[in-house]
């Protein structure tokens, strides 16, 4: 069985905050909880060693009622608690190290614990090292969410494994660079025979745009997924532009994407905008972006997809735009929820080329802009081609928005509209077209 000893506190942490903890043992492996919070300093998360490794970033903000009844004045108090379960990946005793992690990235030692494991207790083999240990899992949505430095947050254990795509571990397989150099060259063939102008703006991951902010323990390597779907499509003579570096550029504007969110703010979606109409003009479609002059920019208070995750919910602003005047006005919504949502923008004025956008989440708040620039914008929330939509429409533009850590799963356009249309109805809603076959 798993054995430690009591958990030795650090004098480190007295002289920046409060904080304790403790180590149980019992059928899912060793579990480290307590509670840590500054006296001038945020306290984000806890980090927890074993010999030299980074295993976890544990958030902080568990409700800790015994805390906040110790602490009555103190308001950081009350969601002060972190909790992780770490089981063994070899035989034997090692120290566990315990670090409070600040909001401006600094750190100090909390503690640390001496455990052994015996070789029954070994659940997940593989690593080297004398009595290492691997991180199992958090309470609830904890372990969705990596804390970040300087309060930002990001995606943890998403089923396309971005953090795996980010350092390398995940890349495609040979059979999936097949089917996807088949996908995008007939996706380019279906665009030159319907005489429309097709682009595939690759909306970047925050990790990528951000790294300065991700935990020390993940650092992104310079060749991902990304870029052997670019290297694939250039070889299918399907036009695709990688947002990343546009939005680098950007980034001396002020924030692009929300600090507790996945996705990008509104100043995101304007660069990305940008870019887009760049590209599209260096492909032949005259097509103007907005002006930023005629943008206001404005504050609002946002939880996010990853800061609504703990249990003490942590916040941040979404940065929004008014346009001074708006000539794209919305038509249509079926208003369904992600996949099979569609809806299209109209002008007031004869204004083209139009565009018909197949895209994910990001392309919601793009919209705002892209509406702007086109006299008709059909936006179909998927990440297939649809040829139908194609011929009903008849666009200048055809856009796909996927999103970078998406383009590890090879999409299927068979049958597509079809399908859309099946996930429609299974949502309640319809589509405005009428699914054939």
């Amino acid at each position: 069985m798993i054995r430690v000893e009591d958990l030795k506190r650090s004098p480190e942490i007295e002289a920046a905050g409060w904080g304790n903890a403790a180590a149980l043992v019992d059928a899912r492996g060793l579990t480290i909880h307590g509670w840590a919070f500054g006296a001038k300093r945020t306290a984000t998360a806890v980090e927890v060693r074993s010999q030299g490794e980074v295993l976890v970033q544990m958030p902080i903000g568990i409700e800790r009622p015994d805390v906040a009844e110790r602490f009555g004045s103190l308001s950081a108090a009350r969601y002060s608690g972190f909790m992780a379960t770490l089981r063994p990946t070899t035989a034997g005793a090692s120290s566990i190290d315990l670090r409070v992690v600040f909001d401006d990235g600094s750190s100090l030692a909390l503690g640390s614990v001496e455990a052994e494991a015996e070789a029954e207790d070994v659940v997940e083999p593989g690593r080297d090292g004398n009595g290492g240990w691997v991180f199992f899992q958090s309470p609830s949505e904890l372990s969705r969410v990596l804390v970040g430095r300087q309060g930002w947050l990001f995606l943890r254990g998403d089923h396309n494994d971005a953090n795996g795509q980010h350092t390398g571990r995940v890349r495609f397989g040979d059979q999936d660079r097949r089917a996807l150099a088949r996908l995008l060259e007939t996706r380019a063939a279906l665009a030159r025979e319907a005489g429309t102008t097709w682009l595939t703006a690759i909306v970047p991951d925050k990790e990528m745009l951000y790294p300065e902010h991700l935990p020390a323990e993940i650092v992104p390597v310079e060749h991902r997924p990304v870029h052997d779907f670019l290297a694939i499509a250039e070889r299918a003579s399907a036009p695709a532009t990688y947002l990343l570096g546009a939005l680098q550029e950007a980034k001396q504007a002020g924030d692009l994407y929300l600090r507790t969110d996945t996705h990008w703010n509104y100043r995101g979606a304007y660069f990305a905008h940008c870019a887009i109409c760049a590209e599209l003009r260096r492909l032949g479609v005259e097509v103007d972006a907005v002006e930023e002059d005629s943008i206001e920019w404005w504050e609002d208070p946002f939880e996010g997809d990853l800061g609504g995750k703990l249990p003490h919910p942590s916040g941040s602003v979404d940065l929004k735009a008014t346009l001074a005047r708006s000539w794209g006005r919305r038509v249509y919504d079926n208003a369904i929820r992600n996949h099979g949502r569609v809806m299209i923008h109209e002008q007031d004025r004869v204004k083209s080329p139009s565009c018909l956008v197949f895209g994910e989440s990001f392309a919601e708040t793009l919209l705002y802009f892209l509406k702007e620039s086109f006299g008709r914008v059909v936006f179909v929330h998927t990440s297939m081609f649809i040829r139908e939509l194609v011929d009903i429409e008849r666009p200048d533009v055809v856009l796909s928005l996927p999103i970078e850590r998406f383009l590890i799963k090879v999409p299927d356009d068979v049958d597509a509209l079809s399908r859309l249309a099946e996930t429609a109805q299974e949502k309640g809603g319809e589509l405005p077209w009428a699914a054939k076959g």
